[in-house]
């Protein structure tokens, strides 16, 4: 998973793009959906090189850092480079979406780990 952790936090902004636009019923390509997807993405890929994300990837602190350096940078991104819309909330809805999916798959694995390591062998 080491390698892979940005795959997971790809897959959670895209995943939001994804409901959010059905949500709100919008009819879409996949190019609207990149479009809305774009911003966070790079945001995201930023914010991994800012944190140095591969040290610790599976950090439910690291991924706190990637929701806000995502949800920050990404609405810079909209609204300055792609001009669009950075409504309150949005923002709100964002933030919690991605730190709920950043920061929760990171303790998933976590409880797991823990769970995985305190298992002892049945005894004979």
């Amino acid at each position: 998973m080491k390698h892979w952790f940005w795959v997971v936090d790809a897959l959670v902004v895209v995943t939001f793009v994804i409901v959010g636009r059905e949500d709100h019923g919008f009819i879409s390509g996949i190019s609207d959906y990149l479009r809305v997807a774009a911003p966070f993405l790079i945001a995201l890929g930023l914010s991994i090189v800012i944190l140095r994300a591969w040290r610790r990837p599976t950090a439910w602190t690291i991924g706190l850092g990637l929701a806000v350096g995502t949800v920050v940078l990404g609405m810079l991104l909209r609204r300055f480079v792609w001009d669009a819309g950075t409504a309150r909330s949005f923002i709100v809805v964002t933030t919690a979406f991605l730190v709920a999916g950043m920061v929760g798959w990171r303790l998933v694995v976590a409880v797991a780990s823990r769970i995985l390591a305190n298992r002892r062998p049945a005894a004979a």
